[in-house]
């Protein structure tokens, strides 16, 4: 149960964030500028509660790596790519087109962590890309 509280959390934390990402871009903020922002207050917030909870800084090379490279990915080019689809389209078309990152995970998933992709989840991906014709036809 504490995994769905945190995962509807999660949800309406996401949901809210385009707009205020669309609200802040409006005076011709820069992308850069914005991403600077973005992750380093996001960057003092886990800091203050890392140190406040009293965890150690201990992390191995090659964990440090991934998460790092993750960290580019998501927190740099993916919301660079982002703000530049907010600040262009209507948050109502962009943001669910842009949250169609578990398509890709199971994707990538399969290909690069052999996992498997039973009839559920191809049955998912399949209703993800309907639902993105579906809205990208309804902009039309």
């Amino acid at each position: 149960m504490r995994g769905v509280v945190f995962a509807l959390l999660a949800s309406l934390a996401w949901g809210l964030a385009p707009i205020l990402f669309k609200l802040g871009l409006r005076a011709e903020v820069s992308n850069l500028l914005a991403l600077i922002i973005h992750n380093f207050s996001a960057f003092l917030l886990a800091f203050a509660l890392y140190t406040f909870m009293g965890q150690s800084f201990q992390i191995g090379l090659r964990e440090l790596v991934f998460v790092s490279l993750g960290g580019l990915l998501s927190g740099f080019l993916g919301l660079f790519f982002y703000f530049e689809a907010i600040r262009n389209g209507k948050v109502s078309l962009v943001a669910p087109i842009a949250s169609t990152s578990p398509l890709w995970s199971a994707l990538f998933a399969f290909v690069i962590l052999g996992e498997g992709l039973s009839l559920q989840k191809v049955a998912g991906i399949v209703l993800i890309v309907l639902g993105i014709t579906l809205l990208t036809l309804s902009r039309q």
